[in-house]
C-alpha cells in the first residue's frame, strides 16, 4: 500500500516538474513588453517599429538615464555620425555617413525644434534644456524637410505644455569649478484650458578645464543663459497654434593657439626632428583669452489644421 502510494506521489511530481519546467522555458521564450515609442519622422505620428526609414530614438528616460545635455552627447550614441566643434563658440560640423560641411555653412542635416526648421547652424549647439524626444534620421530627406536634408535629419521635441500646473527643476555643481541650475514650469492660463503655457531656463557657468600656464588661469571659460517660452492655442481638435520664443546667449574666451615648442619654431628642425602632430603636451600660452560671445534670439508660430484628407500647416519664424 505504501509502496503504491509512494508511486503515485513521485508520478505526481515529476508531472508537476514536467508542468513548471514548460512554464518558465515558454515564460523565457516571451519578448519582454516595451512601452510605445511614437516617432514622427514621416510628420505624422508612427510606432517606432512601423518607419520604414533608419532612425535613431531618445526617449525622456533614456536622455535622461544617458545624460544627454547637449547635441554632442545623443551624436557619440549614434552610429555613422559625428560632429566636429570648431573656431567659434556654436559653430560645428556635422557628418552623417560620410556627408558632411563646408566652414560656415549651413549643415548637410535639417535640424527642426518643435516642427520648425532651424536654418542657422549656429543654432544647433547649444544646451538641450526640457526635451520630451530626439529623433535622428539618415539618408536624404529632402522630399520631407526640404533644404539641408542630403545627409538626414535631427528632429528634437520639448516638453508639450500641459493642462494642469506642474514644475521641474535640477541643480547640479562638476569639477572645472562648474555650476549648473534648470528650471520648468508649465499650466493653463484659461480655465478651459485651451490655452497653454511651458517656461523653462537653464543657466550653466564653468571655470574651464584647460590651464593656460603664461595668465596661470583657465583657458576655456564658458557660461551661458538660455530661456524657452511656448504658448499652445488648441481651440479645438481640429486646428491649433503653436507660438515659440528661444533666447540663448553664450560668454566664452577667444579661439586660443598652441605655441609650438622651441625645436618646432625652428624651420631646420623638420630635417632633423620632424614635430609630432599628435603631441598635445605644449602648453596653453596666450597673453590674452579674447571674447568669444554668441546671441541667438528664434521666434516661430506654427498653424496646424486637421482635415479629413491631411494636415495644414503653416509655419513663420523670425
Amino acid at each position: 500500500m505504501y509502496a503504491a502510494l509512494r508511486l503515485i506521489l513521485s508520478v505526481l511530481a515529476v508531472a508537476l516538474g514536467i508542468a513548471l519546467s514548460a512554464e518558465s522555458a515558454w515564460a523565457q521564450t516571451q519578448p519582454p513588453s516595451l512601452d510605445e515609442v511614437v516617432v514622427t519622422a514621416r510628420r505624422r505620428d508612427e510606432t517606432f517599429q512601423n518607419v520604414p526609414i533608419t532612425v535613431n530614438v531618445f526617449t525622456a528616460q533614456q536622455i535622461q538615464s544617458a545624460g544627454i545635455e547637449n547635441p554632442r552627447d545623443f551624436v557619440a550614441m549614434v552610429p555613422n555620425m559625428t560632429m566636429v566643434e570648431v573656431q567659434n563658440v556654436g559653430n560645428s560640423f556635422i557628418t552623417v555617413r560620410g556627408i558632411s560641411q563646408a566652414r560656415n555653412s549651413e549643415p548637410s542635416v535639417a535640424v527642426l525644434v518643435d516642427g520648425v526648421l532651424e536654418t542657422n547652424p549656429y543654432e544647433f549647439n547649444q544646451e538641450l534644456t526640457d526635451i520630451q524626444q530626439i529623433e535622428v534620421l539618415k539618408g536624404p530627406q529632402g522630399a520631407l524637410y526640404g533644404r539641408n536634408a542630403i545627409g538626414g535629419a535631427i528632429i528634437i521635441h520639448t516638453v508639450d505644455p500641459s493642462d494642469h500646473f506642474e514644475g521641474t527643476s535640477k541643480i547640479g555643481i562638476g569639477n572645472g569649478v562648474s555650476e549648473k541650475a534648470q528650471v520648468a514650469v508649465s499650466g493653463p492660463i484659461d480655465s478651459a484650458g485651451t490655452l497653454r503655457y511651458r517656461a523653462s531656463v537653464n543657466f550653466y557657468n564653468t571655470d574651464g578645464f584647460l590651464e593656460n600656464t603664461y595668465l596661470d588661469r583657465k583657458a576655456d571659460p564658458y557660461r551661458n543663459y538660455s530661456g524657452r517660452l511656448r504658448l499652445l492655442w488648441k481651440p479645438a481638435d481640429d486646428w491649433s497654434a503653436d507660438l515659440r520664443v528661444f533666447r540663448d546667449r553664450v560668454q566664452t574666451s577667444a579661439y586660443y593657439y598652441i605655441i609650438p615648442r622651441d625645436s618646432e619654431a625652428n624651420p631646420f628642425s623638420t630635417f632633423t626632428t620632424p614635430p609630432n602632430a599628435n603631441d598635445v603636451t605644449s602648453p596653453i600660452q596666450t597673453n590674452n583669452l579674447g571674447v568669444d560671445n554668441r546671441d541667438v534670439l528664434d521666434t516661430a508660430l506654427k498653424l496646424d489644421y486637421t482635415a479629413e484628407f491631411g494636415t495644414f500647416t503653416a509655419v513663420v519664424g523670425l
